[in-house]
């Protein structure tokens, strides 16, 4: 994808640069990164804030210089950019994108949203309206995406559930948003086609699908044929593409089941998922799709990997790809027994292109992800399941609730046209609540603009507070 101008309502000119590289590594990652403040809307002044003291930050550093006015030259620029990056926006593109934004200079970081491999910085101006600055870095620490956007701190929040509906029944995607009070089961917002309780319109969930994968490994433990020290094995085979780290790793590393299950929710680690599914088996994860409350089963039997994903949907085999959508069950798995083994022969840059509309994805309705999360609080409460609630809750998705939230659980999922987030929180007072957002178009572009689609979510959690 080439960079493209982005109008917006107060900056018609502002240039949103975003390499093919960067969705491929966002690909099924929680995609509304932990850490940082949530932004707040109508502040005029804002404190600095920290940036990461990694990689990624110091490229996010080296962007900011840059916006403020610090010379660039086409080899410094060319030299934080990956090749995929560069396949799509050139060293002098770049920099006229940062000139574009320098008369609006000094930028501070005001906000950060920060997932190891990629963050959502927010950037405020000396005058005018804040930016979402979303970047990227590869496994070779170069920039793979870069990405300014409207500041979601900037828009003014729903002040009630109807405004809340209102918004997301406007998205140009197909999103669904639900909020439901789970001790009464009742709905206090539900936005989109398929958000009423009990519709069986299902979506894309993407990432979303481990909580079940999750689910298979207590439930495994719980029968004591796994454990959660139990070691497991990264080999050529099980290697998929990121997000994650585990596909970095030297073919023969070992880590144990709970440090897999940790990597599969926090950094959504595809590697870890497939490792985990490999050790639980199909059987198992059939069963807890069934066991956990998923409406139709049969909609993602059998399970995909992330690594078959990632073959089928974007590999060179386009003949198994087209036989898959149409495929019964028992075909499915001998396509998937007849894929490749070894590593993956598929490229991030080969990642641009929405498959989940021929069945290349794993499908949920909104009562699907509660009924899911609520299943792994019960498993929580038993001995074979006690570490699930820390790991459920490593990362919320949107940063420090405050102390309204005692307990927050989080995963979100995300591929190329696919984009979502799934919550269970705990209010102080006691009560529970889950929250729900699938978002889902052929035209990926649709859903760009993250922090837009989960200021939503973070509309809905201000209303709980006064609920």
């Amino acid at each position: 994808m080439t960079a493209t101008t982005r109008p917006t309502r107060c900056r018609s000119r502002i240039v949103a640069a975003l390499a093919t590289a960067a969705l491929a590594t966002g690909l099924l990652a929680a995609c509304a990164p932990a850490g940082g403040d949530r932004p707040s809307a109508g502040a005029s002044a804002k404190a600095e804030v920290a940036l990461p003291d990694t990689v990624l930050g110091a490229h996010a550093r080296w962007v900011i210089d840059a916006i403020n006015g610090t010379e660039v030259t086409p080899a410094e620029a060319a030299s934080h950019l990956s090749a995929e990056m560069l396949d799509q926006i050139t060293a002098d593109q770049l920099i006229e994108v940062f000139a574009q934004l320098e008369p609006q200079s000094p930028w501070v970081p005001t906000a950060v949203q920060d997932a190891g491999d990629q963050a959502v910085i927010t950037i405020t101006p000396a005058s005018g309206d804040a930016l979402d600055l979303q970047i990227v870095v590869d496994g070779d620490d170069l920039i793979a995406g870069l990405l300014f956007t409207p500041s979601a701190g900037d828009r003014t929040p729903s002040a009630s559930w109807s405004e809340l509906e209102k918004t997301v029944n406007g998205f140009a995607a197909d999103t669904t948003l639900t909020v439901t009070d789970v001790a009464s089961g009742d709905r206090l917002a539900a936005a989109g086609e398929g958000s009423a309780a009990g519709d069986e319109r299902s979506q894309p969930s993407g990432s979303m699908f481990k909580l079940y994968v999750l689910g298979a490994v207590a439930d495994r433990i719980a029968a004591g044929e796994l454990a959660w020290d139990t070691a497991l094995t990264v080999t050529d085979d099980v290697k998929s593409l990121p997000s994650g780290e585990l596909q970095d790793v030297p073919s023969g590393t070992t880590v144990t089941v709970q440090d897999a299950a940790a990597k599969m929710i926090a950094i959504s680690d595809n590697t870890a998922t497939d490792l985990l599914m490999s050790a639980v088996g199909p059987a198992a994860l059939e069963k807890a799709l069934a066991d956990m409350g998923h409406h139709d089963p049969t909609l993602n039997t059998p399970m995909l990997t992330t690594r078959a994903l990632f073959q089928l949907g974007w590999g060179k085999d386009a003949q198994a790809r087209a036989a898959w959508k149409a495929a019964t069950a028992a075909e499915k798995r001998k396509v998937l027994d007849a894929l490749p083994t070894g590593l993956p022969d598929v490229a991030a840059t080969d990642v641009i292109t929405p498959v989940w509309e021929d069945g290349l994805d794993w499908f949920t309705t909104p009562d699907d992800l509660v009924a899911a999360h609520l299943a792994l609080q019960k498993m929580a409460s038993t001995d074979a399941g006690a570490p699930l609630r820390g790991i459920l809750s490593a990362n919320s998705g949107l940063g420090d609730l405050g102390a309204t939230w005692s307990y927050v659980a989080f995963k979100g999922g995300s591929s190329v046209g696919v984009l979502g987030g799934s919550w269970y929180l705990e209010r102080a007072d006691g009560r529970a609540f889950a929250i729900t957002i699938q978002g889902s178009t052929g035209e990926p572009a649709e859903l760009a603009d993250q922090a837009t689609f989960f200021g939503q979510v973070q509309d809905a959690i201000a209303l709980l507070e006064k609920e």
